[in-house]
């Protein structure tokens, strides 16, 4: 629709008009039809039969084609010759086009999507989204209190290499935590001004979060993501210092918190406006998110290390006699074999679990 206004605007100012509009639209036009092509063949893989992936593809082929006829019908040398009124016939006749063809395309497509929720949610959901966003910061605040609490125990039963180890894994999960915190700022200012730009006069905060509803359970969901994941690196922090959990354990945790942050910083993009300075302090959150996980990452990566330098009978090769040193080449390529069968086996059973796991969000 700006496409098919820009140019009939175009036409209706005669020799006087310029085209930057034109030129404007028509990039964000065509790129768009990019994308529901591209997104369009990504859909196919929850097709049930090759029948319903076949439809889709052949929707978006017929709103492909239809946009490159709307195009060609607007060249310069087909419009001579015609009377201004013809010409915006021209782009009007093309334009519906377009759109009943991705009106078909959208109508194939919503079958391929689980029913919303939010779409049958009664009461302000200007409301739910606040206080997801608000119960993220309270678990955040929750968290850096425990980690405080952690820091401050009491230290006697610890050796002085022990505690160099705790220190370290509770400061690195607080500078998370404390980036965390700024991060959740920065997505309730990110989803506020969103909702202020795309709402308009007329539409309130819960019309608009229904409109988008697949948005609004994203920034939810996402929202959620970033509490859970906070919470479970927390948990996973004091099972180390108190022997419970592994430090690889914490090594996951660390990573799913940055996963989280992502979920919810690309939950704002999709709706943020161009050169939006909230959106601009949101990904410099997520970025000082990012690197406080990858400080805690190290800070483990080290302690495991230390742990299995420790842990090592040095064994000095040279002086084994060739059976000897044949036995023991082949008991680590075992090893090795045995390992890479139950790293295959664990992936493997991961992408069983995150199918699940996406398919209940």
């Amino acid at each position: 629709m700006e496409f098919s206004t820009a140019f009939n605007n175009y036409i209706a100012d005669g020799p006087n008009s310029t085209h930057a509009e034109i030129i404007r639209t028509v990039n964000t036009f065509s790129g768009s039809i990019a994308d529901v092509l591209s997104n369009t063949k990504g859909l196919t893989r929850f097709a049930s039969d090759d029948k319903k992936g076949d439809q889709l593809i052949n929707a978006a082929r017929q709103s492909a084609q239809s946009t490159v006829n709307f195009f060609r019908a607007l060249q310069s040398f087909r419009l001579d010759g015609l009377e201004d009124l013809q010409k915006t016939d021209v782009v009007i006749n093309n334009n519906n086009e377009v759109q009943v063809q991705l009106q078909r395309l959208s109508k194939l497509a919503d079958a391929f999507a689980p029913r919303s929720k939010i779409t049958s949610a009664s009461g302000d959901l200007g409301d739910l989204v606040d206080r997801e966003m608000t119960n993220a910061a309270a678990a955040i605040d929750a968290a850096t209190e425990r980690l405080t609490k952690l820091m401050n125990k009491p230290r006697d039963a610890y050796s002085t290499y022990e505690l160099k180890i705790h220190d370290s894994i509770l400061e690195a999960a607080i500078a998370v935590t404390n980036a965390i915190a700024q991060l959740i700022k920065a997505a309730t200012a990110s989803q506020q001004e969103i909702v202020k730009e795309g709402r308009g006069s007329s539409m309130s905060r819960t019309a608009f979060y229904k409109k988008n509803n697949r948005w609004t359970e994203g920034l939810i969901s996402a929202a959620k993501a970033v509490a859970s994941s906070t919470n479970m690196l927390i948990e996973t922090a004091d099972g180390v210092i108190s022997g419970r959990n592994s430090p690889e354990q914490l090594i996951v945790a660390s990573n799913d918190v940055a996963a989280s942050t992502a979920q919810l910083v690309a939950a704002s993009r999709v709706k943020a406006s161009f050169m939006s300075k909230s959106q601009d302090r949101l990904e410099t959150a997520s970025k000082a998110v990012t690197n406080a996980c990858r400080g805690l990452v190290k800070q483990v990566q080290a302690i495991i290390a230390q742990r299995n330098r420790d842990g090592e009978d040095a064994v000095d090769y040279s002086k084994l006699s060739g059976h000897e040193f044949k036995v023991r080449q082949m008991e680590q390529q075992v090893e090795i074999l045995q390992l890479e069968n139950n790293l295959s086996q664990a992936r493997q059973r991961l992408g069983e679990m995150r199918k699940i796991s996406y398919q209940e969000e």
